[in-house]
């Protein structure tokens, strides 16, 4: 019996590049995407707008709720 194909050392950091070429590939894709939602947001200018007013009118009916709970 062979003693070569029962020994495996244990993959760490430094023995699987692999790893790392993906940790980069990661961030690749997140800029791409961000990028892209950038542009499309600054290409339709009403769209920063409309999400400010939907942002202002959440936190109001938020408000409201709070206050009625209170009473």
């Amino acid at each position: 019996m062979s003693m070569r194909g029962s020994l495996r050392l244990p993959m760490t950091r430094s023995t699987c590049p692999r790893r790392s070429w993906q940790r980069g590939s990661a961030l690749v894709e997140y800029t791409v995407v961000v990028l892209v939602l950038v542009t499309w947001l600054i290409a339709k200018g009403d769209v920063v707008r409309q999400l400010a007013e939907a942002l202002r009118d959440a936190y109001a009916a938020f408000v409201y709720a709070l206050s009625i709970s209170w009473a």
